[in-house]
């Protein structure tokens, strides 16, 4: 499967790329530098200069790949509209997408409760509504948006799985994320879609 990575060089998406390629696949990194992903250098991967305020660089990095998985985040200093404009391209050019979000934001909203719900907005208010408008666009697509609770860079030893948004249980605690497990689920669901125009919550095992 050609399998092109949006996000290539953060932390979730440079794991996406290396699952990706240890399963297999031929994959395409987009990055705006790409000399950050040199140590990865092999035959099945192709890094290449993308960024989604030049839409035709983008564009042309997805031309031909069967699924987009994208690990694409922001900082506080950058315009939340990456997002947006990021999630439309996608949406636009890319046979099917599976897209990275946070839980309790867009189509999750409320999924923490009431106060938790609430503090989550006020902390996150600078990407809030572009992230509920970039998953929307996604959806609208036929892909799949991901939700995943805070990040951490945890071992994953395996339990991972994928819930529909609509059967999770409001919790206080978010449920914790290791970042090579929602890589693993985010290519699962590239390889056998069972979230087609959906929201799905990725949720794990506790294990010691």
């Amino acid at each position: 499967m050609k399998i092109a990575v949006l996000g290539s060089t953060g932390l979730t998406g440079r794991l996406l790329v290396t699952q990706a390629l240890a399963r297999g696949h031929e994959v395409t990194a987009l990055a705006r530098d790409t000399d950050r992903l040199s140590d990865l250098a092999t035959d099945a991967l192709r890094a290449v200069r993308a960024d989604v305020s030049e839409p035709s660089t983008v564009l042309a990095a997805v031309e031909g790949a069967d699924v987009v998985v994208s690990g694409l985040g922001i900082t506080k200093k950058q315009d939340p509209r990456v997002l947006i404009d990021g999630a439309r391209l996608l949406a636009s050019a890319a046979p099917r997408v599976v897209w990275l979000s946070s839980l309790g934001m867009g189509a999750t909203e409320g999924a923490l409760g009431r106060v938790n719900g609430a503090l989550l907005k006020r902390i996150l208010r600078h990407e809030w509504d572009a992230k509920g408008v970039a998953g929307q666009a996604i959806r609208d697509a036929a892909g799949t948006v991901v939700y995943a609770g805070p990040l951490t860079n945890r071992p994953y030893p395996g339990g991972g799985r994928l819930v529909p948004a609509e059967e999770f249980k409001p919790r206080l605690i978010p449920p914790a994320a290791p970042r090579a497990g929602i890589a693993a689920l985010m290519l699962d669901e590239a390889e056998k879609p069972g979230f087609a125009a959906a929201a799905a919550i990725a949720l794990f095992d506790r294990r010691p």
